[in-house]
């Protein structure tokens, strides 16, 4: 992720502008210790002098040595670049301070040389000079560290997000085949028995393909339109199935207590599917019944109960179950709950899907 310069930039002014008010205040306090008037031209230019140096040390380490040197794995070459750096800083204020002199009462305190006429090697003026310079470089540093750390977390988190969709992608994609698959089955089995039949199923398809196609490449949708989705789906396993054989029941929300709620698609689908393939059998009585219902805080509970029948095989996970439990992971975290529970007689299956939080469509 690119670093946010400008917001860096923000932070560092802020900080040079407290430094400036502090120095300021300092030497009014000097001079008011020696009742010269607080402010004036040479006390603005005493702070200029004495910072200029610190701040064309950050802005060279942070502008030129962090980014080219530091940020890119040289970390040797930096450090002694950095070194470099504060001992010209400590050389310009070495000349500041044998130059200095004192018609404006110093910032700092004032030294006189010794009584043999010889300036100490390193009077404290120049000790803290270099501690400053030291000091300028290890706040920068630390500061610069921990915006790169936190870019470093948004970028991991970027990743994640970006790794999650790629996924929900795939697995939606994944859905898809698998449903037309179903139909075109359903349809070929029935185009010798009822012509007739076949054809208008073929028409409820085309509404269904036409809804997966533009519906579910949106991250969620109104509950009205899968509710709708569902519908047709029922009424085209209607279409195909005997009314004496196969009973297909549904309960459904209306207008009013879907108004204003949203749900991902096509998380329905595949347990409907599995409920007509596992569930219905030519040979005994079965049923399929589906119910959607919105609960007063929001949520959104699926149910779908079908016939099981003891002579079919074991019914496995398939992908299409592994898929949806993928998607409830991905996009709700843990916060939705799928119940499966067969019995001798009954697949029964309740998917509950919290409040959605339309704040996950952004991009």
């Amino acid at each position: 992720m690119k670093r946010d310069r400008k917001s860096e930039s923000v932070a560092y002014a802020v900080v040079w502008v407290l430094i400036c008010a502090l120095l300021l205040l300092n030497a009014m306090r000097s001079r008011a210790e020696f009742s010269m008037p607080l402010i004036d031209a040479g006390v603005v230019w005493q702070i200029l002098r004495s910072i200029c140096p610190y701040v064309l040390l950050f802005l060279v380490n942070n502008y030129l040595l962090i980014p080219h040197l530091l940020l890119r794995n040289r970390v040797k070459i930096y450090l002694l670049c950095a070194f470099a750096a504060v001992m010209a800083v400590w050389v310009c204020e070495y000349v500041i301070f044998i130059s200095y002199d004192d018609v404006i009462p110093p910032l700092r305190p004032h030294y006189t040389l010794n009584h043999h006429g010889i300036q100490p090697l390193m009077p404290l003026p120049l000790f803290l000079d270099f501690t400053y310079a030291i000091l300028v470089i290890g706040a920068n540093l630390a500061t610069t560290l921990m915006f790169q750390r936190y870019y470093d977390r948004l970028e991991h988190e970027n990743l994640m997000k970006t790794n999650a969709e790629s996924q929900l992608a795939y697995l939606k994609a994944q859905i898809n085949p698998h449903f037309y698959m179903n139909m075109l089955n359903n349809i070929h089995g029935l185009i010798e028995i009822d012509a007739e039949r076949a054809q208008e199923m073929v028409i409820d398809m085309s509404n269904l393909m036409r809804y997966m196609l533009y519906e579910s490449s949106q991250r969620v949708i109104p509950l009205a339109n899968e509710v709708a989705f569902v519908q047709n789906y029922l009424r085209l396993m209607r279409r195909r199935y005997p009314v004496d054989k196969v009973s297909i029941q549904s309960s459904l929300p209306s207008e009013k207590d879907m108004s204003g709620v949203n749900i991902p698609p096509l998380f329905f689908l595949v347990f409907i599917e599995n409920a007509f393939k596992h569930g219905v059998s030519y040979r005994q009585q079965s049923f399929v019944d589906v119910s959607v219902k919105v609960t007063a805080n929001g949520e959104v509970v699926f149910q779908c109960e079908n016939s099981f029948h003891p002579a079919d095989p074991d019914r496995q996970q398939g992908i299409g179950l592994k898929n949806v439990s993928r998607r409830l992971e991905l996009i709700y975290g843990g916060k939705a709950s799928l119940n499966i529970a067969p019995t001798e007689t009954i697949y029964s299956v309740t998917l509950t899907l919290p409040a959605y939080d339309t704040k996950n469509t952004d991009n």
